[in-house]
């Protein structure tokens, strides 16, 4: 297994950095989809006890990436075009309904903030800074169901996108044209700010359809070798 850096000092708990930085490991490939999780390296590799590791384990299991087996350890959640298909589902249903609820919230506030962060995703391919796009691209989608101030879908829909991290890391941008990705979320933000709750709706599943769509391509050809 890779060997992970030693957790630095900084001012997040110990815990906190133990699950960023194997779940890190995890959606950039580092510990592979199927393989088993050697806990004990892990420990010795970002200089912890066992605890933080076990525990970090734990919330990535309840995360989908993960999965802990009696008497046989933890192992990395295989990824399947199944699962891809699910999941991307899911998303479908309830962002889709989501952000037509969210629509009529809105304000021009959070249309500026939604402008803005197309412009930096656009900076961020430019400087080919991948990191920083899925984090802007992340914002820029959460803006619209933060409107619903509904806690229980935030941390749904939330759940949805850490479980989908570990095929958009490695195969989005290679599935999904960089200028369609941008056109699509100019076409959300304008149907945003004509509160036109249907054509967003359509728009925003349609966006994840996509995505799943190319997602599901690029996984099929990695499997084939083509």
């Amino acid at each position: 297994m890779t060997s992970l850096p030693p957790i630095e000092q900084t001012r997040k708990t110990l815990g906190a950095q133990v699950y960023e930085r194997i779940r890190d490991a995890i959606v950039q490939q580092v510990l592979l989809p199927g393989q088993r999780v050697d806990q004990n390296k892990l420990a010795d590799d970002l200089q912890v006890s066992l605890v933080p590791v076990r525990e970090a384990l734990k919330t990535l299991e309840a995360e989908g990436l993960v999965s802990i087996i009696p008497r046989r350890g933890a192992f990395v959640t295989e990824i399947s075009l199944k699962d891809l298909a699910d999941l991307y589902f899911a998303r479908q249903m309830i962002e889709g309904e989501a952000t037509h609820h969210a629509v009529e919230r809105m304000t021009d506030g959070q249309f500026a903030s939604m402008a803005a962060l197309i412009q930096h995703m656009r900076e961020a391919i430019e400087g080919e800074d991948f990191r920083s796009f899925m984090r802007l691209n992340h914002q820029f989608h959460m803006t619209i169901y933060d409107s619903l101030n509904n806690t229980h879908i935030r941390q749904t829909i939330q759940s949805l996108w850490e479980r989908s991290e570990i095929y958009r890391f490695r195969f989005l941008f290679v599935s999904h044209s960089i200028t369609t990705i941008h056109a699509e979320h100019e076409a959300l933000l304008q149907a945003c700010r004509q509160y036109d709750p249907h054509l967003a709706k359509q728009l925003a599943k349609q966006h994840i359809a996509n995505t799943r769509a190319g997602l599901e391509r690029e996984l099929l050809n990695h499997k084939t070798g083509t």
